[in-house]
Parts: C-alpha cells; sequence; structure tokens
C-alpha cells in the first residue's frame, strides 16, 4: 500500500499540462477501472510510468504499476492492494491474491538472472512455497530451460521478435511438473512478456510488459 500511495502523491505533483493530464488519466484509468484492461496503443505509447497487464489464474487481465525497485527487486502493485514481485522476470512473491507465492529459495543460481548467457538444458535447484486454497505447501523443484523458437508480437502498436524460453519445472515430491515460458527482449535479456506458475502446476500467473523501467 505504501508503494501505491506514493506513486499517487507523486502523479498528484506533477505538472498538469494537457500531454500530462493525458497521462495521468491514463494512469487513473490503470489503478480505479475494475473491469477487463485493454488500452489502446495511444495508450500504452503514452504511460508515463513502468506498467504490465497481468492476468491472474485465467480472470480478467488488470493494469500493475511498478511502485518500487529495490535490491534488484521489481514491486508492482494494482488499484486493490495486490503485491507482484519480479526479480529478473521471475515471480517470486505475491501478496493479496486468493493464493499466493510465499517464496523462491536459490535465486543466485536461477539461469534467468542471466539470460544472454542461458544455454540450452541448463538446469536450477530451488524450494518454492506457496498456498493452494488457503493451505499452505512447498516442494523441492527441479527446472531444466530450452530455448525455442522466436516469436513476433504487438505492443503498443510496436512489431518486434523475442527470444523464446521453456522452463520445464517438476516436483517429484508431489508428483507434478509444468511449463513456464518467457518471452525476452534480444539485445537486453529484458523479460518483456511470462506465463508461470505459483505453485506446482497451480495458479498461473501471465505478465506483460507494457512499459519497462529506465
Amino acid at each position: 500500500m505504501r508503494y501505491l500511495f506514493l506513486l499517487i502523491i507523486c502523479l498528484s505533483l506533477q505538472a498538469c499540462t494537457s500531454a500530462q493530464k493525458n497521462v495521468n488519466d491514463t494512469i487513473y484509468h490503470l489503478l480505479f477501472e475494475s473491469s477487463d484492461v485493454e488500452l489502446t496503443d495511444q495508450e500504452i505509447q503514452s504511460l508515463s510510468n513502468p506498467s504490465a497487464y497481468v492476468r491472474i489464474d485465467g480472470q480478467q487481465q488488470i493494469v500493475m504499476v511498478l511502485g518500487a525497485f529495490e535490491n534488484g527487486e521489481e514491486k508492482w502493485v494494482s488499484q486493490d492492494r495486490t503485491l507482484m514481485v519480479l526479480r529478473q522476470g521471475r515471480l517470486i512473491k505475491t501478496l493479496g491474491w486468493h493464493d499466493n507465492l510465499l517464496s523462491v529459495s536459490n535465486l543466485e543460481q536461477d539461469p534467468l538472472a542471466d539470460p544472454l548467457r542461458l544455454v540450452d538444458g541448463a538446469r536450477w535447484s530451488h524450494m518454492l512455497s506457496w498456498t493452494e486454497n488457503n493451505q499452505v505447501r512447498s516442494g523441492y523443484a527441479e527446472s531444466t530451460f530450452h530455448r525455442l523458437e522466436d516469436q513476433p508480437f504487438t505492443i503498443g502498436g510496436k512489431r518486434q521478435i523475442y527470444h523464446v524460453i521453456e522452463e520445464r519445472v517438476t516436483v517429484d515430491d508431489l508428483g507434478k511438473n509444468w511449463v513456464n515460458r518467457f518471452w525476452l527482449e534480444p539485445q537486453t535479456g529484458t523479460v518483456i512478456k511470462s506465463v508461470q506458475s505459483i505453485g506446482a502446476n497451480y495458479f498461473p500467473i501471465e505478465t506483460t510488459l507494457l512499459k519497462q523501467r529506465n
């Protein structure tokens, strides 16, 4: 909530030029409209703050804005006070949803932390902790990464080609396996889009970056 409050205050202090008013109106729409959000290309191009589409567990699409960037972690907030934390595009924590990702271990060894050097077949071991129907679950996960064919898609009227990384995850103790996918900007390795689950084949989160932080 602190990050959302600070963001609103910052917007209110900006100069009220005509162009800025249009940006403020767009941000207000992002923060306070509760319907399935779909911005026009012009609205996306006019965004002045880092913003992302987020679809939670296959439900309505919302927009979250970047409230803070601390210690390599991006903290994204929504109009209904939920929080999503990303590290190099990896979902590492959520707060305020009906089920949440509690923790991810061994992030220093995550191949996604250095995506431009990620090699096909790279492996990663880590612990996951999440809630499932309000019950805490945890498991020792093994991930294997594979490079797929590049894919194009369009954001804000701009069509680009992106590297696609597939992460195959297995939690043997639970007999679960699933796939996370990441679309990376070729020049920087920035994760522009992802589909990843908070737990063992449970509660998928789709994110699409509309405007990056500087």
